[in-house]
């Protein structure tokens, strides 16, 4: 398969696969508390050299790739993947996620860059429908979903439990 380039609307960035030279900024990026505790636990902390090779090893097993780096001017900046299921009535929907590094929070980066995704993933990966699962506060991705043609569906109370604290789920969807 060609290698995935997607470039965005933001002069100079673009969504493509991860790579070896991804190692160092994904370190440095990812070890961040403030993104951490919005994602799942199968999310590292911290987030080190080993996990980031782990994690670029798991993406050689998926042929079409399944999560894009963000890349800017200066390298990686974030990413957005999916996961997917083999669910005989569910083989249409991918569940969403993505992380941005927290000096470009604010930017209108991931709004720009997850409708550029989802338009990629859907042909590539037979979808039809997107969701999207954010934990109850976290305001910012909730206005990316939003922003990117998301509908609230719901909230799973008390689904999450983050540092000992039972969180709300907001779930969202989009159709493809």
């Amino acid at each position: 398969m060609e290698p995935v380039h997607l470039p965005l609307e933001r002069e100079g960035y673009a969504l493509r696969e991860f790579a070896d030279e991804d190692v160092f900024a994904l370190c440095r990026l990812a070890n961040d508390y403030e993104i951490w505790r919005w994602l799942s636990d199968l999310f590292p902390r911290p987030y080190d050299e080993a996990a980031a090779q782990r994690w670029l090893e798991e993406q050689l097993d998926y042929d079409p790739p399944r999560n894009l780096a963000l890349v800017g001017p200066d390298g990686l900046v974030g990413g957005i993947g999916l996961n997917l299921t083999d669910a005989p009535n569910h083989r249409h929907d991918g569940e969403v996620g993505y992380w941005l590094g927290r000096p470009h929070w604010g930017s209108g980066l991931m709004s720009a860059a997850l409708p550029a995704f989802l338009a990629w993933a859907a042909p590539t990966h037979g979808l039809r429908r997107f969701t999207a699962r954010v934990y109850a506060g976290n305001d910012a991705s909730v206005r990316v979903l939003e922003r990117c043609g998301f509908r609230h569906e719901g909230v799973l109370r008390g689904a999450v439990i983050k540092e000992g604290q039972l969180l709300d789920m907001l779930v969202f969807g989009r159709l493809a």
